[in-house]
This record gives C-alpha cells, sequence and structure tokens, in this order.
C-alpha cells in the first residue's frame, strides 16, 4: 500500500494521493463517481481508488474531522 501511495503521490500533479469526493466528483480529477461507490466511500468499510485517476477517495466528513 505505501509503495502505491508513493507512486500515486509522484505522478499526481499536486502531489495529493487522498482526495474527498465533492459534489459526486474526485477531489482530483473531477471525474463522476457513481452513487454505489459513493455510499461506498462515506460507509468507510475499505480502501476505494478513483477509476480514472489512481486516487486515493475518502469521505467529505474525514476533512471536518481533522480541522
Amino acid at each position: 500500500m505505501y509503495v502505491a501511495y508513493n507512486r500515486v503521490r509522484g505522478n499526481a500533479k499536486n502531489h495529493l494521493a487522498v482526495v474527498t469526493v465533492k459534489r459526486g466528483a474526485c477531489g482530483g480529477c473531477f471525474n463522476q463517481i457513481p452513487p454505489q461507490r459513493q455510499l461506498d466511500i462515506v460507509q468507510s468499510k475499505k480502501i476505494i481508488i478513483c477509476e480514472y485517476c489512481g486516487r486515493i477517495l475518502v469521505s467529505p466528513d474525514f476533512e471536518q474531522t481533522n480541522e
């Protein structure tokens, strides 16, 4: 997992490997996420990766709890 994280982080323009889902879209590539995937992300039962850019997707609540 750590190797995959570093690979995604190195390939991304803004060096973000973990992004939140905002308004139904990936926070990195801004492609739409299917509703079932969004439900899986909110439940946080497993690690979900964006199909388009390969970034790790987390719930918007994750960003609020860290502040």
